[in-house]
Formats: structure tokens, C-alpha cells, sequence
């Protein structure tokens, strides 16, 4: 019930912030939105918490809650791992294609990156994630064997990607590592982006941890280069 009460929250107050605000315009206290939207304080700070990770808002110590400057409209690729919510959030419907899933023997830098033995194997799933089943990431995710056995595109059709790896294989994804590059995507590549050949793209590789300090998953990702941004904040340590 909370969980379901605070995104809804979250939905709210997204909304009334794009309706009603202005770029660093600060909002309401926590004890002012309980009172506006008649909800609990530990529901306002759930919302306010996603809120501030999905880049709406910032919060500075002792001054208040802000609306995040708004530079560029597009999905923010520091926040993969609730791309699907964002998209929602922001009235858009998200969508997967699963393309394949096949269980082989990685090259050996992304057997490295999975701390994997020789011999070990690892599933690669190539899928493509769409908005308004427009195309805009192509990625290849590599998945231990030994961690997730008996894989298979089923599970994948009917479950998100971390939701089958918390519900079926119990591993709870903790950390991940990323860093982007710009690159310039081959004829395949472009074709399941539906850009021409050589088109600007950022590449990601991600490696995430789970709660026992072991990697899980190793990602490439591209997206198209005009259709995302990379947002951080940064703050100076006085």
C-alpha cells in the first residue's frame, strides 16, 4: 500500500512540477505537501527521494527542496535502471523487444568483467527498448550462467530484466559501474535503431554488483547520440 501510494505521489508531483514550475523554483516543505496532498511524511519522502534520483529535483541542506534545471527534454542515461518508470512518469510508453538470448563462451574482457573462470559460460541477450515504439536503445547483456541457470526468453517476455533476476534467481542488484563513450554505429546497429549508418551514438557499459559484491551482469547499450543526455549533480564540499 505505501509503495503504491507513494508512486502515485510521485506521479503527482511530477506532473504539478512540469505544469507549475519553474527551473530552480523552490517547492513546498514536506510538512506543506503532507498537508496538500493528505498522505504521510515517510510517503512524501519516498516521493521526494525518487524524485531527486530520477534528476526532477535537488536538494540543498537547510535551504529546501528545487526543481533541477531543465537543459535538455530527453531521458536521462544516468538513470537506466528505472528507464521503463521514467518513461511512465513522463506520460510515454515504454516497451522490449527481445531479440535473442543464447548461451555461449564470452570474449575474454567481458568474462573478466563478470569474474568468470575459463570454461564458464554466460548468456548474451540482445534486446531493444522502445518509447512509443520508437527505437532508442540496442543493447547486449551478458549474464552469468552459474548465477542464473536454466535462462530462457520466456521469463524475459513476461518480466523486466531485474524483475526476473529478483524474483526467479533471488540476486538483488545493488551497484552498478558505467561509463559512456561517443561512437559511430555499423550497419547493424543502425538498422535496429532505424538511423543511418554511421550515425552518432553514446555507448554504455555497465557492470552491476549485487548485494554480495559479485557482478551480475555486464551490459553494452547504444542510444541514439540526439535522443538522450547524461545528467549529473555535483556538489562543492565547503
Amino acid at each position: 500500500m505505501v509503495n503504491s501510494l507513494y508512486k502515485k505521489l510521485m506521479r503527482n508531483l511530477a506532473q504539478h512540477i512540469r505544469d507549475d514550475y519553474q527551473p530552480n523554483q523552490q517547492l513546498p516543505s514536506e510538512r506543506e505537501l503532507v498537508e496538500m496532498f493528505k498522505v504521510s511524511r515517510s510517503t512524501v519522502r519516498l516521493a521526494l527521494n525518487e524524485l531527486e534520483e530520477r534528476g526532477l529535483i535537488y536538494r540543498l541542506h537547510g535551504k529546501g527542496t528545487f526543481v533541477a534545471p531543465v537543459f535538455i527534454n530527453q531521458p536521462d542515461l544516468g538513470n537506466m535502471y528505472s528507464f521503463s518508470n521514467q518513461m511512465i512518469t513522463e506520460g510515454k510508453r515504454p516497451s522490449t523487444k527481445n531479440i535473442s538470448l543464447k548461451l555461449k563462451n564470452p570474449e575474454d574482457w567481458i568474462a573478466m568483467q563478470l569474474n568468470l573462470e575459463k570454461g564458464e559460460r554466460a548468456y548474451e541477450l540482445i534486446r531493444l527498448r522502445l518509447v512509443d515504439d520508437e527505437p532508442l536503445l540496442y543493447s547486449r547483456t551478458y549474464l552469468p550462467e552459474k548465477i542464473f541457470p536454466d535462462l530462457v526468453l520466456a521469463d524475459l517476455n513476461e518480466d523486466t530484466l531485474y524483475g526476473v533476476m529478483k524474483k526467479k534467481y533471488h540476486q538483488i542488484s545493488v551497484l552498478a559501474f558505467e561509463d559512456v563513450q561517443a561512437v559511430n554505429l555499423d550497419a547493424h546497429e543502425a538498422e535496429h535503431l532505424k538511423v543511418t549508418e554511421n550515425a552518432a551514438s553514446l555507448k554504455i557499459n555497465r557492470k552491476t554488483i549485487n548485494d554480495k559484491n559479485i557482478p551480475v551482469e555486464f551490459t553494452q547499450a547504444l542510444a541514439g547520440g540526439d535522443k538522450f543526455v547524461y545528467r549529473s549533480k555535483q556538489y562543492n564540499q565547503f
